[in-house]
């Protein structure tokens, strides 16, 4: 084979270019990974703070509701409950509860997830049923 027929030789080219896109494929399936969990985050925490509401309506005692969002968020590895408190708005029984958790990112360490967690604040309004 003479120089100039090696170089106009493209076996292997495929291999090549693969291995030149792969680190964007896995950074790209990180990627969309971490916006499901984030999606997943957000969605349990409106679900919990939308509970709690109905339960301390319903209730009108702080620690069920509480217990009920606690339960809602249950023990997944993306959001983790910080705390929660009620405003009452007015003298009739018209309220504001508001639920904070922290989002910690998928792909951190574990010894780095705290420091890199969101925090994730959630409101919801009602009316206390019961006097």
């Amino acid at each position: 084979m003479s120089g100039k027929n090696k170089l106009n030789n493209e076996r292997g080219a495929i291999t090549f270019e693969f291995l030149g896109i792969l680190p964007f494929f896995f950074m790209f399936f990180l990627l969309l990974w971490q916006v499901v969990a984030s999606g997943y985050a957000v969605f349990t925490a409106k679900t919990a703070v939308n509970n709690a509401a109905k339960t301390f309506a319903a209730t009108n005692d702080i620690n069920e509701a509480e217990q009920v969002a606690i339960q809602t968020i249950g023990t997944s590895s993306v959001i983790s409950y910080k705390n929660m408190q009620v405003v009452f708005l007015d003298g009739q029984g018209k309220f504001e509860l508001k639920l904070s958790a922290d989002h910690q990112l998928v792909f951190v360490p574990s010894p780095w997830k705290s420091a890199a967690s969101l925090d994730l604040n959630q409101e919801a309004i009602g009316k206390v049923m019961v006097p």
